[in-house]
Formats: structure tokens, sequence, C-alpha cells
């Protein structure tokens, strides 16, 4: 994990990346907007046929916890990926067509499984879905292509259940991905977007400069970065490495 730190003197700025001392204002073109509107509704859509079918979804925080043996969509579960963290093995199960997904914790005998909710929206699951972070408490991120970008679902391991906060991270660029930004061991969520504020087109938004918003676990905005002229030009493309003296409020 990396310390915090700061940015020395007279370091030089990351390739294509603009002056720290802009303040990067937050993508507003409408059909972004909209993007992530319609992933919100199909989420909370989702969640709420869930509870009408499963008393027991607590606090609205809670997946439900079905066993291996309910199937994905009505037939059976596939392992799609594969994460080892904190000593448990955590697995993406889809079904054949990698919809549908849950997200198992220690291995095919056990009944710890939570469903994934964007799998309820169509968003292909594969080998490239998983991520999980090791900290305190295990960190994994279910993520998948939507509407031209990338949608991710948060799951933070809680007691002896995955726990999600049910809100989509939604990126125009195609990359939402983990990082321990601060050093402190646990890491944040990190979502690439176009910055289309100086843009009047959809094909303009998709050349424009990117910048990277930092959450943390339970969603609050931690900082953005400045810009950068293009995606592959930020450090570590397509997994974003950011570090915490790249930060600034977000306009």
């Amino acid at each position: 994990m990396r310390s915090e730190s700061s940015e020395p003197e007279g370091a030089e700025r990351p390739e294509g990346a603009e002056p720290a001392s802009r303040r990067p204002p937050r993508p507003v073109l409408l059909t972004v907007a909209l993007a992530a509107v319609v992933v919100v509704a199909s989420l909370v859509a989702a969640v709420l046929l869930r509870q009408g079918d499963d008393d027991e979804v607590a606090d609205g925080l809670s997946m439900p916890t079905p066993t291996a043996a309910d199937g994905c969509a009505g037939g059976p579960c596939r392992v799609v990926a594969s994460a080892s963290v904190n000593g448990m093995t955590v697995e993406l199960l889809a079904a054949e067509r990698g919809s549908a997904g849950r997200l198992r914790a220690g291995g095919p005998a056990s009944s710890s499984v939570a469903e994934v909710a964007i799998g309820t929206m169509g968003v292909p699951l594969n080998q490239d879905s998983l991520r999980c972070e090791e900290s305190a408490t295990p960190v994994c991120l279910v993520r998948g292509p939507h509407d031209g970008g990338m949608v991710g679902e948060l799951h933070v391991w809680r007691g002896d259940s995955w726990r999600s906060d049910q809100r989509p991270y939604f990126s125009d660029a195609g990359s939402v991905t983990l990082d321990d930004v601060d050093g402190d061991d646990v890491p944040e969520v990190v979502v690439v977007s176009h910055d289309c504020s100086d843009v009047d087109s959809v094909a303009a938004c998709r050349e424009a400069p990117v910048l990277a918003e930092v959450f943390d676990l339970a969603g609050g905005t931690v900082g953005c970065t400045g810009t950068y002229g293009s995606p592959g030009s930020m450090r570590g493309w397509p997994e974003v490495d950011v570090e915490s003296y790249e930060l600034m409020a977000c306009s």
C-alpha cells in the first residue's frame, strides 16, 4: 500500500495533465447525466422488486443472500471470475451469457451469496468484471460495460455477508476501479469521466479531456484530479492509479 505523499516542488506533472491549480469541473453534458440517471433508475427498480419478494432485506443495504442452488436467471450459475482477499475466496457467478450475477464468498460449498444488482440490468459480466482489495475488511467491485462506458457496483464484507450501498458508479470513459488513494489501507472507488463542460455535442464529449473522481466506501466524494488530454495519458490506464497529492476539490 502507498503512504500519503505530497508533490515535491518543481516535480513534473503527469503527461497530458493540466496545471493542478485549475479546479476541474464535473462532466455536465446532458447525455452523460441521462446515462447515469438510467443506471440509477434501473438499480432502484431492481432493488424494489427484490425487496417485495424478500422481507429480510435490512435497511435497504443488504443484498438478498440466495444459495447457489437458486441458480442464475433460471439456469445454472458458472464462475466467471475469482479472487482471493484476506484469505477468503471470492467468486463472481453469472448465467451462461454473463447476466444475473452473484457474488459468493468462501468457495462452492458456501451459502454466503449476494445478488449483483447490475446483473439484472443486462450488464454483461466476464473475467474482467471482478476487482477486490485487501483491507481491514474485504472490498470488491463488480463492473461491466454499459451505454458506451462502464458501470460498477461496490460490495463490502460486513460480519458474514456482503453489503452494497446499491448505488452505481458510471464512467463514460470506461474505467471504474479500486485504488488505495490516501494510503490508509482502505481502498477508494476511482471513476474516470470526460470533462464535457465546454463542448456542445455527444461526439465532442467523447473526445474531451478526462479526469478521475475518487469516492470513499460510503459513496462520499474525496476529490478530483486535474484533466488529462486522453484516457491513455492517465497513469496506469485503464486501472487508473491516483495519488492523494493529485486531488483537489471537485467543481
